[in-house]
């Protein structure tokens, strides 16, 4: 059942970014979901029910403008830095996330990459290794906000699977 309904939300997805409705698109845009539905099926439901696999897909699509908002705070914080309106102030932090799978851990680690003033430098077993351009930029992934809302992601009960 998780295939099917990967299957189908990747069609869907397919059909909309393509615009392509003739035979020789269709026909590859077929292949192509049937191809990548069968490998990632099980990532996109995480294991779980199908019911759980799409809410936490709906959490991950909630999150995408929560994170853009948090990229352009960001740039603004690293523009008045770069002019000299903040103090530039480098340290590399270590914390460990309260996060139990690999797409969790992952979300994080790319959440903060992805942040302009921070780079996850490392994952060593379950402890982040974080550069941060500043010790506020450090204490704002120590806070947690990024790392609660990749746990609402991962849903209530995650686990490796």
């Amino acid at each position: 059942m998780s295939f099917l309904v990967t299957w189908i939300v990747l069609a869907a997805l397919w059909i909309g970014l393509s615009g392509y409705l003739d035979v020789v698109h269709l026909t590859f845009g077929f292949c192509s979901v049937t191809l990548v539905s069968a490998l990632t099926h099980k990532f996109m439901t995480g294991g779980r029910n199908v019911g759980e696999g799409l809410t936490a897909l709906v959490r991950l699509f909630l999150y995408v403008p929560w994170l853009l908002w948090q990229v352009f705070l960001a740039n603004i914080d690293v523009l008045l830095r770069v002019f000299g309106f903040r103090e530039v102030d480098p340290c590399v932090i270590r914390f460990t996330p309260d996060l139990h799978t690999d797409f969790g851990k992952v979300t994080l680690a790319n959440s903060i990459t992805l942040t302009p003033g921070t780079v996850t430098v490392d994952l060593e077993g379950d402890e982040f290794i974080v550069h941060a351009i500043s010790r506020e930029a450090a204490d704002a992934v120590l806070k947690g906000a990024m790392e609660r809302k990749a746990k609402s992601i991962e849903g209530e009960g995650a686990s490796d699977a």
